[in-house]
């Protein structure tokens, strides 16, 4: 692919300032993979040395403003002043016990006041292995062993998590493949893919209920990030047409559990699931995960070998008391700022998306922002996007030059393109972004690619 003379200019001026992150990337290399979801399109991974507030830091010294935030996990913001004195406060009692501690009971009933579903609660390291507990809990629960989930969702790196929708197949009928290797045929069989904010949802469950042990879904999906009273009723309709046949409802909350609300969707939408499971912010930047649910479901955790419906959890570093030190003081901090700084974060978010929106369309960029709360996703259409189907990508090698370009005027947008912000970005800091973003685009119009 041949380079443009704006992007090898800021290829270039990236490589120069760049010299112990490339050499130290270099040398990782002979041992280390990175993963498919490296964070930019760069010849070499960013590698970080620390973090504060609204900034990250690379090994030489560079700083970028921040719209990872831990992919979502640092609502107040890198090393909140609270989260790490509690942090210290826990390494001087230990920091892997192996057996439970106060610290677990401190933070499942404060999940309880902020999640209406949570009357019991289990812990464990990841947001990944709460959805694998919940989705096994439904299939022990009901005897079904089917799972429903939506095309455009993310719900881990499980088995059951990598089974999406064939971009091929009909958008109101997705069919069920998998992402990548490694995917029995069997998991993909136990599949059932559902269209996002369409009736046909409701009809392929009223057809597949006898086999359906769980419906999963992202109350707001992260990979398309739109609150309306359309989404809420979709939700609402879900939840009830489960209930009428007796699948478990299970709403994914890891992203915006604590983010787009003290109560995730949860409180927004008025919405009480069977199970809801956690992850990122709860855990206040240390490894987490959670299922909370009803009490009936969640008894099952403690009944292997007891009722044939018991299962089995656990983790050595399930519970672990650092993260509920964190998790703690995280949500102390947060609760002492509510409900302002959901209203703060809301309108900085807005202020962001509106201001980009309108100066793509002034400029007649293929451009548009999606929002939710303090979630939002920049895409390369100015088409309208109803549902991951809507997501094109025509302009895709555009995109990757863009976040290049947006990187050397310093703001950081993950490689998932789902970013955050946090408390920590003043109002400073969000017209520094949409400036960022505005030169950026102007880059990648003189390397004549929109």
């Amino acid at each position: 692919m041949n380079t443009t003379t704006r992007e090898a200019d800021t290829l270039a001026h990236l490589t120069k300032t760049t010299p112990r992150t490339r050499a130290a990337s270099a040398g990782s290399a002979e041992v280390l993979n990175m993963g498919s979801a490296a964070n930019l399109n760069l010849p070499f991974p960013l590698l970080i040395d620390r973090a504060e507030g609204a900034r990250l830091f690379d090994l030489d010294g560079n700083a970028y403003i921040d719209t990872m935030m831990g992919f979502g996990t640092h609502v107040l913001g890198h090393r909140y002043p609270d989260v790490e004195a509690a942090l210290h406060e826990q390494l001087g009692k230990g920091w892997m016990f192996g057996i439970h501690n106060a610290g677990q009971e401190t933070l499942a009933r404060m999940l309880g006041e902020a999640a209406p579903c949570a009357e019991r609660v289990i812990f464990c390291n990841s947001g990944t292995e709460a959805t694998m507990y919940a989705l096994r809990l439904a299939r022990a629960a009901t005897g079904r062993t089917a799972i429903a989930s939506f095309d455009g969702g993310y719900h881990g790196a499980h088995n059951d998590g990598y089974v999406i929708a064939d971009p091929a197949s009909p958008a109101n009928a997705p069919q069920a493949v998998a992402l990548g290797a490694g995917i029995p045929a069997s998991t993909i069989a136990e599949h059932i893919k559902l269209p996002y904010r369409d009736d046909a949802a409701l009809d392929i469950i009223d057809a597949n209920r006898d086999r359906l042990a769980a419906v999963i879904i992202e109350g707001i999906q992260s990979s398309n990030p739109q609150i309306s009273p359309e989404v809420g009723a979709f939700l609402h309709a879900l939840r009830d047409r489960c209930r009428q046949h007796g699948i478990i409802f299970i709403l994914d909350e890891v992203i915006t559990g604590f983010r787009i609300s003290y109560g995730g969707v949860q409180e927004h939408y008025e919405l009480t699931p069977d199970l809801a499971t956690y992850g990122k912010a709860l855990g206040g930047g240390i490894p987490i995960g959670a299922v909370a649910g009803r009490a009936d479901l969640m008894e099952l955790f403690q009944k292997l070998g007891r009722d044939k419906r018991g299962l089995f959890s656990g983790g050595s570093f399930s519970g672990n008391p650092l993260a509920m030190a964190a998790g703690i003081a995280h949500l102390r901090a947060i609760q002492a700022r509510r409900p302002v700084l959901y209203t703060e974060l809301a309108t900085k978010t807005a202020h962001l998306r509106d201001s980009v929106n309108t100066y793509a369309r002034d400029k007649n960029f293929p451009v548009q922002i999606l929002a939710a709360g303090s979630m939002f996703q920049l895409y390369f259409q100015a088409t309208p996007i109803r549902s991951a189907r809507d997501i094109t990508s025509a302009h895709r090698r555009a995109e990757g030059v863009f976040y290049l370009h947006l990187l050397r005027h310093g703001v950081l947008i993950p490689g998932t393109r789902r970013a955050f912000l946090a408390d920590a970005h003043t109002p400073q800091d969000v017209n520094a972004i949409i400036a960022a973003i505005a030169r950026a685009l102007g880059d990648t119009r003189a390397d004549a690619l929109i």
